[in-house]
Formats: C-alpha cells, structure tokens, sequence
C-alpha cells in the first residue's frame, strides 16, 4: 500500500471512530437510567431540560399511586434519592382519580413546576388529560393552570 493509501485507510479509521463515538454517546445520553433500588416499579422517569454535551444522566423518577382514596406522589431523583412524597389533588378537584387512571403523560409533566418547600414539583398531567397538583400548593398550582389556559 502506498503512503497516501495508508494516509487515507488512517483518515476514513479516524473519521469513522468519530461517527461511532457521536453516535454512542447520543444514544447513551438518551436512554433512561436504570431504575434505582427503592423507586417504585410503576414510577416513569422525566428528564431534565438538556444542556449540551453528553453528561450525567440528569432527571427525575415520579411514581404515583392510589392510597385510602387520596393521590399520592413521590418525586425522586436520579440517583433514588426521595425529593418530595405528598398528597396531590386534582386540578378540578371534584373528581376522584382511581388507581388505574393514574398513567402519566412524561411530556407533558415535565413542563410545569412548582416549589414546595425545597424542592421543586411537577404539576402532574395524566394521559387521559387531567392534571393533578400538589396539594401544598393547589391554589398556587390552579393560578398557573388558568392562567396557562388564558393564554391559549
């Protein structure tokens, strides 16, 4: 082989790594973690907003559940780590949800928040299109639904 030949075998290897470590890496910065021992086997996860270059992980394990006629969430973070566990109500508040209503839509949930205390909690929208909201903060919560829907 001839020295240009073995420039360009070195070129086409270089710039072929390349591809495959661009590749590997959105791949890799798109997969959700693995679940952390103590989350909820029905908690979906909500990825934070991306930053940029492939890092850590960063986001979110929801899980909520049903229990003696209230909602309840528990946010945790990526590592497993419970942020926020409380009681959360529905936007129209009339209505109870049942325990087999309670899938969340992962896109949507990731847009609104709202500080409770230290930690900052999603509203929550469900896939049959109501929203739940923390109930430490439901008034808070409903002023931010009205006004997002004044908006429209």
């Amino acid at each position: 082989m001839t020295r240009s030949g073995k420039s360009g075998a070195i070129l086409a290897a270089i710039v072929a790594f390349l591809i495959t470590c661009l590749a590997g890496g959105y791949w890799w910065a798109n997969t959700v973690p693995s679940r952390p021992r103590g989350v909820a086997f029905n908690a979906v996860f909500l990825w934070a907003p991306y930053v940029g270059l492939p890092g850590p992980k960063r986001g979110w394990w929801l899980a909520c559940s049903e229990q003696a006629g209230h909602t309840r969430c528990t946010l945790s973070g990526v590592d497993g780590n419970t942020e926020y566990e409380g009681e959360f109500v529905p936007y129209d508040r009339d209505a109870e949800i049942s325990a087999d209503q309670l899938r969340v839509d992962v896109i949507k949930t990731r847009d609104h928040k709202l500080w409770v205390g230290e930690a900052l909690v999603p509203l929550v929208y469900l896939d049959n299109g109501r929203v739940l909201i923390p109930a430490d903060k439901y008034e808070e919560g409903t002023r931010l639904l009205d006004q997002l829907k004044s908006n429209h």
